[in-house]
């Protein structure tokens, strides 16, 4: 068993005084797959019974036409992409930063947290990510292998996530501008600090990038 540091980038969270979609993730819900939040079904048992590989390559090539169905969630932990002369790092937190904030247009936030995988394809079990972007699990082509994917079946609980980082259109461009990178975060949600965080190294250490 491999425990995979991941990251999230969401956008269009409501953090007021009415409600806080951040403080609901990070304390009850976790991060759910399209399939729960949209009420396509019922219970997180349902929505293991949409896994499969067909239901993955759906998620992966036709997010446009699953993005309120899909039975995963997509994460990233960063990778490496081959090129004619030279491989290049495709990082966790630009691909997350980028989904999080539209491409830099609205404010989003980061969440950070870890899962488990299994160092091969887990099928239909719930409890393990897929590693998509590694071609060794996931060979068949993919134009979306550079945002690093792991693919996790319906649910990470608030105990597995860290943190979640907010970032905004202006700090996120004052810092491209400025040659500073990463930019800091506006806010932030830290479940660490709250002592809601499991940490991974209770288990095994976390590993990156690969």
């Amino acid at each position: 068993m491999i425990v995979q540091s991941v990251i999230r980038g969401v956008g269009g969270l409501r953090r007021d005084a009415v409600q806080d979609d951040v403080a609901e993730i990070m304390t009850r819900t976790g991060l759910v797959c399209a399939a729960l939040r949209t009420g396509r079904v019922a219970s997180p048992g349902d929505a293991e019974d949409l896994l499969g590989p067909t239901a993955l390559d759906d998620h992966r090539h036709r997010h446009h036409l699953m993005a309120d169905e899909s039975p995963y969630i997509s994460m990233t932990a960063g990778t490496y992409v081959e090129r004619r002369r030279r491989n290049r790092a495709a990082y966790a937190f630009d691909t997350a930063l980028a989904f999080a904030t539209h491409g830099h247009q609205r404010p989003g936030w980061v969440f950070y947290g870890y899962v488990f995988l299994l160092g091969r394809a887990a099928g239909l079990h719930a409890e393990f990510g897929e590693e998509v972007r590694d071609v060794h699990q996931h060979p068949a082509w993919s134009r979306f292998r550079a945002e690093g994917e792991v693919a996790v079946p319906v649910r990470v609980p608030p105990r597995r996530l860290q943190r979640a980082e907010l970032y905004t259109p202006e700090d996120v461009r004052a810092a491209l501008r400025a040659g500073v990178w990463p930019p800091d975060p506006a806010d932030v949600e830290d479940n660490e600090a709250s002592g809601r965080y499991c940490a991974p190294e209770q288990l095994l250490g976390a590993r990156g990038v690969v």
